[in-house]
């Protein structure tokens, strides 16, 4: 954060366009690169920096960057989108699970200020929108400025590190985070509050001729990794529907089990929750 004589001495660039941007980044790399608003900035390239830094850009001009696109495939949030106008464009074209997480991410006011880009980029706060994005299959666009030519695609789980750090690297950043249309029949959330931290559990599925033919589920922790259970989902696609109460009795006791081999950190209360969760989304199904 920048005292009030700092930010008086900063200049900043505004491109209109997003070759602009990569162009400027490029011809600017001692500059700030700023985000959401001209206090949260960073430089381009550390190494490039001598003295004080005066000079910044802000991409907040270029329209791509806050747009919500539909093509026949796929849907594309700009990152620069804030949580409100995507609930307010995609409110009604958006997959249900996802609107969901948004609306829960923060109180009106909260939503207002905070962009998609930035609530998946930030390690603590990437929590159910992290899990609906994950099931949803979605990947983030990047692009650097010493290769603009070159724009390669990240699932939404890779985007951050074993140890929790973001996988971006000084001077690349998200065009856009793109999620594949699919029609879901039925979709999960719900989410518990345990020592100050939220667990959600998301889910989402699709029937064909009384059979499942997708299943994913995804459990978020408060700033921890996404859990995921592919062997679980795998194991239930081609399910014959209603599932009979035996058989969801033995998915359950089989994702009991998780937590005694795998997830021990979480208490028994939450462990108890999950466990419900679990069977709920079976039984909907």
């Amino acid at each position: 954060m920048q005292n009030e004589s700092e930010k008086k001495k900063i200049i900043y660039y505004t491109p209109d366009n997003v070759n602009g941007l990569l162009k400027t980044m490029n011809a600017c790399k001692s500059y700030r690169l700023c985000f959401d608003d001209l206090n949260s900035v960073d430089i381009i390239d550390p190494s490039a920096a001598e003295g004080p830094l005066t000079k910044a850009i802000y991409p907040g001009y270029i329209p791509d960057l806050s747009a919500l696109k539909r093509s026949e495939r796929y849907f594309e949030i700009g990152p620069e989108l804030r949580i409100n106008e995507v609930l307010k464009k995609g409110a009604t074209v958006l997959p249900s699970i996802l609107v969901r997480a948004l609306t829960e991410c923060g109180s009106p006011n909260v939503r207002n200020i905070l962009t998609i880009g930035g609530i998946i980029c930030a390690p603590k706060i990437r929590n159910s929108v992290h899990a609906a994005l994950s099931i949803l299959n979605a990947v983030v666009e990047i692009v650097s400025y010493t290769t603009a030519s070159l724009r390669f695609m990240v699932p939404i789980p890779q985007l951050f590190t074993d140890d929790g750090r973001l996988f971006l690297k000084p001077g690349e950043m998200i065009l856009k985070i793109r999620i594949p249309y699919e029609e879901y029949d039925v979709d999960y959330y719900n989410e518990i509050q345990d020592k100050h931290t939220t667990i959600t559990f998301v889910g989402t599925a699709s029937t064909f001729k009384s059979s499942i033919s997708t299943c994913k589920f995804a459990i978020s922790n408060w700033g921890d990794d996404i859990i995921r259970e592919t062997e679980i989902e795998s194991g239930l696609v081609e399910q014959k529907l209603p599932i009979p109460e035996k058989i969801i009795q033995g998915w359950t006791e089989k994702f009991s089990q998780l937590f005694t081999e795998k997830y021990t950190s979480f208490s028994p209360y939450v462990q108890k929750s999950l466990i419900n969760m679990f069977t709920e989304f079976l039984s909907r199904l």
